[in-house]
């Protein structure tokens, strides 16, 4: 990995990523997700997201997606807990026009009010859309009350009443507060020239107006129960407790902790809930990892009458992993890890990805060697650390959804991991 960066004198981070491919990955990386957001502007940064596409000083809606078409290039944007990033892919030789279109819609958005009004009805859909998903409102649901009260623990759509109520001001406003250059990262990873690059971006990206504060969002872990009785074929679970944020020292042990519980075919969850129980087709551990605060858990996808023995026995495999973890299962998951992130590697776009949440959330490039060198080191001991350091304390959250939900309230979730 060549990658390299430049603060600029604004303040602005750009990072080049120079490799001899004939296409260029370009995105802005924005330190602004939904955790930055009040109470009464939940969905605000992705309804944002969505309307930075809409129109600009320079550029109708159409003209923007045409001018990346035309040259046979892709444009999107994701809003996440604590980013929104904004990326485009072109053959090398656009990789002007794709730092001035990003920087168009960046600086320039005009955010059109009958815009705003059309696009409110498209994210009101998807508000529906992800209620009739329940494998995804169960993690919802689960985030919400493992956040309770936080903006972190907040829909990342916002709801159908805050959506409805925002004002061609209210997006300006949080623009103006967040989408400064000090809270920014642009990333070309590709085809580029490191030093063209930086004077590029730096003529295009000048004259951000803004009134940035940097503000840090601190997240309190709470224990609870979440059921929503629903008439499915499936009732859906999430049982998880608080885990690392993405900076521990611990972070690598843990995922592989997640590999080793839950991760592919032949993992524990996998082998003994589905394959010798039989009592779901779809079963994971996981691990979510932020700035301020991570879960660590597992999703399951059962009929309604397995989901009590389900979650026994799910939970009888978290607690048999203590001081059970073979020498076969640490080289699995390690070798998942390494091949994972070396396959990501072949991806431009993967890189420019890695390199912006890199700076992010370290404020230095970590390299592919360093993250090896982390993988290597992971042993069965630097997991049972975590094991302790997690289960000693934990707080379980249980989100369900499906026929009677609600009846596993009376469960007793303080003492499933004891």
């Amino acid at each position: 990995m060549n990658a390299n960066y430049k603060i600029l004198d604004t303040g602005l981070t750009v990072i080049t990523d120079p490799i001899d491919i004939k296409s260029t990955s370009i995105g802005v990386w924005v330190g602004a997700g939904s955790s930055k957001e009040t109470l009464d502007q939940c969905g605000i940064a992705h309804m944002l997201e969505h309307m930075a596409f809409k129109g600009t000083k320079n550029r109708n809606a159409e003209t923007i997606a045409r001018e990346i078409e035309d040259v046979g290039g892709d444009i999107n944007a994701y809003t996440s807990k604590e980013v929104t990033a904004y990326y485009l892919k072109v053959l090398h030789e656009n990789t002007k026009l794709g730092v001035d279109i990003l920087s168009d819609i960046i600086k320039n958005s005009t955010l059109p009010k009958d815009e705003i009004e059309r696009e409110r009805g498209v994210i009101i859909s998807e508000i529906g859309q992800s209620f009739d998903a329940p494998d995804d409102r169960v993690f919802e649901n689960f985030t919400s009350t493992a956040f309770k009260d936080q903006s972190i623990g907040r829909p990342i759509l916002g709801t159908k009443e805050t959506v409805s109520n925002f004002k061609q001001s209210d997006l300006a406003s949080f623009f103006t507060k967040h989408y400064a250059p000090e809270n920014m990262v642009v990333v070309a990873s590709g085809n580029v020239k490191s030093e063209w690059l930086y004077k590029n971006v730096e003529e295009k990206f000048s004259g951000i107006k803004h009134n940035y504060q940097h503000t840090k969002i601190k997240a309190d872990w709470k224990t609870g129960f979440c059921g929503e009785d629903r008439e499915l074929e499936q009732t859906q679970l999430v049982l998880g407790i608080e885990g690392l944020n993405n900076i521990d020292v611990d972070r690598y042990s843990l995922r592989a902790l997640a590999i080793i519980l839950g991760g592919g075919m032949s993992s524990r969850l996998f082998q003994e809930i589905r394959e010798k129980r039989g009592l779901c087709y779809s079963i994971f551990a996981f691990t979510q990892m932020q700035i301020s605060s991570g879960v660590f858990g597992f999703y399951a996808g059962t009929s309604p009458e397995d989901g009590n023995n389900l979650l026994d026995a799910s939970l009888n495999e978290l607690k048999k992993i203590k001081n059970s973890i073979t020498e076969s299962e640490l080289l699995r998951a390690k070798a998942q890890m390494r091949s994972g992130f070396i396959m990501g590697q072949e991806s431009n776009s993967s890189r420019a990805e890695y390199l912006a949440k890199s700076m992010i959330n370290f404020r230095k490039l970590i390299t592919a060697k360093e993250v090896l060198e982390e993988i290597d080191n992971i042993s069965i001991s630097s997991i049972q650390n975590v094991i302790d350091r997690l289960f000693s304390s934990a707080e379980p959250v249980l989100s369900v959804i499906g026929p009677n939900a609600s009846s596993y309230e009376n469960l007793d979730i303080m003492s499933l991991l004891q």
